[in-house]
């Protein structure tokens, strides 16, 4: 027997989980996408103010290396920016 429900159809065509949570701190820290890709490009990762903004809508992948340093910069984890996702999973699980 097969399982054909697509589990991650919560994702609504979205190429990362992060981008709301990345967004919601971003945004909550008053920080621009611009000054965050600031921070970043300072720390050596060349992640511009666009790349910024089509992480957050979903339009672009993250790589983990880039997911760690966003979250040092939002002063945050990786775990945070995941536990939306993380959450689903779980309740999948069950």
């Amino acid at each position: 027997m097969s399982n054909t429900r697509n589990p991650y159809i919560e994702l609504r065509g979205k190429l990362n989980v992060t981008g709301d949570n990345i967004n919601r701190i971003r945004v909550q820290q008053n920080l621009s996408a611009q000054q965050l890709s600031d921070k970043l490009i300072m720390i050596g990762l060349d992640i511009h103010r666009q790349a910024i903004y089509d992480i957050e809508s979903g339009k672009r992948t993250v790589a983990d290396y880039e997911l760690c340093a966003i979250a040092e910069m939002l002063n945050t984890s990786s775990d945070i920016l995941l536990k939306d996702f993380s959450n689903f999973i779980k309740e999948e699980k069950k």
